[in-house]
């Protein structure tokens, strides 16, 4: 049986981008926090545009590695960009830690100073939990 010329050309396209398939998971961003997919994401939709549009060259990987430095270094300048307000929130915790207040009493004490912050009751725990250790 003959094979419909959109099936052979979606398997050519999916043999065009299998080199690519590795070096394009480093694009993936749902794993990071709201605010950094929103750096990232941008970057992802870049990598499999330039992976669909341009044709097979040696450069291809290239410009891949260099997108893929370019994502990286916007996402460290955005974690950076938030230190003082995480050095800040680690100091609250460790301050009402030490006045004995649990993690659900800091927690509302955090958002009511940093109510855009999108730490959870759990990760205070832990927080607090490597201080008592």
């Amino acid at each position: 049986m003959a094979k419909k010329p959109e099936d052979i050309a979606k398997r050519q396209a999916a043999i065009a981008r299998a080199p690519y398939e590795d070096m394009l998971s480093f694009f993936d961003f749902q794993h990071l926090p709201e605010g950094l997919q929103n750096v990232s994401k941008p970057f992802n939709k870049l990598a499999h545009s330039l992976v669909d549009q341009l044709p097979n060259h040696s450069q291809k990987m290239v410009a891949l590695q260099k997108l893929l430095e370019a994502k990286d270094a916007s996402v460290r300048i955005a974690v950076a960009k938030t230190k003082p307000q995480r050095e800040k929130i680690q100091r609250m915790i460790m301050e009402h830690h030490a006045d004995g207040l649990d993690a659900s009493e800091i927690l509302i004490k955090v958002k009511e100073e940093f109510p855009t912050s999108k730490i959870t009751e759990e990760v205070i725990k832990d927080f607090a939990l490597s201080l008592d250790a």
